[in-house]
């Protein structure tokens, strides 16, 4: 007989949605392709922070954090620029969260707030989704609290609005996070009090791994083609959904394999 196929739905994961906004012209197509197609080597990333670190320091003067390389053990976070030699450090630790993309196309209206005038044309929209997977998954299975990762990680990603001085992982993020879910199982509680700073932790480093991609590889390659070919764009828009959810439908060969959960 032949195998059974299958189609699993599973619970929904954490994921980031970013889609990158740019007028379409056929002078971007070359570099598009190519600077996603790179994208995808941790070393051509790498390779091209490096080159551009003192530029990169200067554009992020206002986010130092990002090439902080104590960034995710120090209790507090730096306010002004590090030196080369710590940014090199953060960019060696840079690991790629980016798997793929997708491309389209929408008319766009836009008016200029100079001059009053309005002006249409074809915008191209680069779509990526970054999916995160946690390093604690088989633990959280193990101590059967796969439902306490879950909620940690949606709480984590999704609540980007904290102060400067807030880590992720901070002990006051723990006691909101506690607080915000009670009552408390006294197993579940124990997980959440022995993991939740270094699953934080670990979101934390993909969130400004996903920054770095983005801003400090992606946009800044899109800009430097434009500058190439001596065209001239006001601005290129990136926007980034963090509480998007992602269900992922898993195809099965066989009926009698198993299905687990995350």
């Amino acid at each position: 007989m032949p195998e059974k196929t299958q189609y699993i739905f599973a619970r929904s994961e954490q994921s980031i949605f970013s889609e990158i906004y740019f007028p379409k012209h056929a002078a971007y197509q070359g570099t598009i392709f190519d600077a996603l197609e790179d994208g995808y080597s941790e070393k051509v990333v790498k390779d091209y922070m490096t080159v551009k670190v003192s530029e990169l320091l200067t554009e992020f003067k206002d986010y130092p954090a990002l090439f902080d390389p104590n960034d995710y053990a120090n209790t507090r976070r730096v306010k002004t620029p590090v030196s080369i030699t710590e940014a090199l450090k953060r960019i060696e630790m840079y690991k790629s969260p980016f798997k793929g993309w997708s491309i389209y196309s929408v008319d766009g209206v836009f008016f200029d707030d100079d001059t009053r005038k309005m002006y249409e044309e074809a915008v191209q929209v680069v779509r990526i989704m970054f999916r995160f997977n946690s390093s604690f998954a088989d633990t959280a299975a193990h101590d059967n609290c796969s439902d306490v990762l879950r909620c940690i990680l949606f709480s984590v990603i999704a609540r980007q609005g904290r102060l400067y001085e807030h880590k992720l992982w901070g002990k006051a993020e723990e006691r909101w996070f506690i607080a915000s879910h009670e009552p408390w199982p006294k197993k579940k509680r124990v997980f959440v009090e022995k993991h939740f700073a270094d699953i934080a932790r670990e979101v934390n480093k993909w969130i400004d791994d996903r920054s770095l991609f983005m801003f400090a590889y992606l946009v800044r390659q899109f800009g430097e083609k434009v500058l190439a070919e001596q065209l001239y764009e006001k601005e290129i828009w990136v926007t980034n959904l963090f509480d998007q959810n992602l269900n992922v439908i898993r195809r099965l060969e066989n009926s009698a394999t198993q299905i687990t959960q995350k």
